[in-house]
């Protein structure tokens, strides 16, 4: 007789293993769809977890507390390609539409070129004058902000300096300013994206040139003796400006021109512009009148077309009366509330949202704005300066390779020759009080008065120096 009878076998080794799988696919069968999507998430991000544990990557990670890339909410968020800059009429919507959109273009470009700048050489002060009338009767410095405000805007932008001499006319051929006659220069012609400007796939290879690996032809329709046509020019005839700068792939992406200003703040204009608009269909809500009628319903449920007709001619003609004369006809059975709209918070929000704005285009609030600083001892001095700073900034980064390529062409226009001692001083851009500026004067004074008793500066020089600095300092502005 067996003596197994009543007795249970051994489990199997795996029993339990199996058991709780089972139990588990029949939990996940119990869940519902929604259920089953968050538990396929949470089971791909921890094989994801560990796949990275096992190559050393960082992070911060607590699937019990569901924070970081536990948490469905926090991981989902993700950056999307941004294309404004190709689209060139959304653009000049909102430089010519939105006057924020147009500061925020045209404000730095304008500090980069107000105070200009200045010649440190050795010429005379009578021939400095010839280069500046120069400037004058061609306007270049109101060209080279027009250049500078459609870089900010489109991404890029180029400015073709003209001549007219029978050596350097083709503009295909690299312009040498060498062989450039007196009087040859005839001024610059802004050519923004808009105009259609494509630049070459052929590169300049030459290290020492300035635009070493940029296109070294752009192609341009041009219009000459009321004819328009193409005409290919060679990238020594052209100043070159740029955008925000992208990394090289966008950049070639972008044929060579960088983003416009307005691509990274768009979203934080578009949150303004947005908060400003409900703010304004607020205020028409502000008051709203609210009538009870207690049959109104079941006659507008239940009526003719006629009646309804009716009922909305009868409230037109309340609501006329008690615009025009304060005048409000009620039945028996109806009541009047008015339910006004509570403003609290919103004046915080705005003011958070312009910060936001002023943050993401660089520029100070109150310089953007044009409204004195706001909190306890505040002067607005310390956010001018570092917006200056930035302005120092994009003038060696996009203006001084520009005057490098101009000013020798116009110096040989003007003087027939280059000085090699000649030197772009680009001047203070912030502006200085009236304290400072006599402090300045008399320091430079002194600073000259030694160089006098020492020898190294004579009397003439002396007087040239002084009224070098008279457009600075203030005096001296008759020697």
């Amino acid at each position: 007789m067996s003596n197994t009878q009543g007795t249970n076998p051994a489990p199997k080794k795996n029993s339990l293993i199996a058991l709780l799988a089972q139990g588990e696919e029949q939990a996940r069968r119990a869940m519902s769809a929604v259920d089953r999507f968050v538990d396929d998430v949470r089971r791909r991000d921890e094989q994801e977890r560990n796949a990275n544990w096992m190559t050393g990557l960082d992070g911060y990670d607590n699937p019990l507390a569901g924070l970081g890339e536990s948490s469905l909410l926090l991981s989902a968020g993700t950056f999307l390609p941004v294309n404004l800059t190709r689209n060139i009429p959304a653009l000049t919507n909102a430089y010519r539409g939105n006057w924020l959109a147009k500061k925020i273009i045209d404000m730095p470009a304008e500090d980069m070129t107000r105070k200009w700048y200045k010649l440190s050489t050795a010429l005379p002060l009578d021939q400095l004058q010839k280069l500046k009338d120069l400037e004058s009767k061609h306007s270049v410095k109101q060209e080279l902000t027009n250049g500078l405000r459609w870089a900010r805007l489109y991404g890029g932008c180029m400015v073709l300096m003209v001549t007219n001499d029978p050596l350097n006319y083709d503009l295909a051929l690299p312009l040498i300013p060498e062989l450039l006659s007196k009087g040859s220069f005839r001024g610059l012609l802004v050519l923004d994206r808009t105009t259609g400007i494509t630049p070459s796939t052929e590169l300049e290879t030459d290290i020492n040139d300035p635009d070493y690996l940029q296109p070294m032809y752009y192609t341009v329709e041009l219009e000459e003796d009321g004819v328009t046509q193409l005409q290919t020019i060679h990238h020594s005839r052209l100043l070159r400006f740029v955008g925000r700068e992208l990394p090289a792939d966008e950049m070639t992406k972008e044929e060579y021109w960088g983003a416009s200003e307005l691509e990274h703040i768009k979203d934080s204009l578009m949150r303004h512009e947005n908060l400003c608009a409900n703010i304004a269909q607020l205020v028409f809500q502000a008051n709203v009148t609210t009538l009870k009628s207690g049959d109104i319903m079941a006659m507008m449920s239940m009526g003719t077309t006629e009646a309804k007709e009716g009922i909305a001619r009868a409230l037109e003609f309340e609501n006329q009366m008690r615009s025009s004369y304060g005048l409000q006809l009620l039945g028996s059975d109806d009541t009047m509330e008015n339910l006004p709209y509570n403003f609290n918070g919103l004046p915080e929000i705005y003011q958070q949202s312009l910060m936001d704005v002023a943050g993401a285009a660089e520029i100070p609030a109150t310089k953007l704005y044009g409204r004195s600083p706001e909190g306890m001892n505040a002067t607005g001095e310390a956010d001018l300066r570092n917006y200056y700073d930035t302005i120092s900034s994009l003038q060696e980064r996009m203006l001084r390779p520009a005057l490098e390529k101009l000013l020798p062409v116009m110096a040989m226009s003007c003087w027939g020759y280059v000085p090699e001692d000649m030197r772009i001083v680009f001047e203070p851009v912030m502006t200085i009080n009236a304290k400072e500026q006599m402090e300045m004067a008399e320091q430079h004074m002194r600073t000259i008065k030694m160089g006098i008793e020492a020898g190294i500066v004579t009397p003439e020089k002396a007087r040239e120096e002084l009224q070098a600095w008279s457009e600075r300092t203030g005096v001296w502005t008759k020697l």
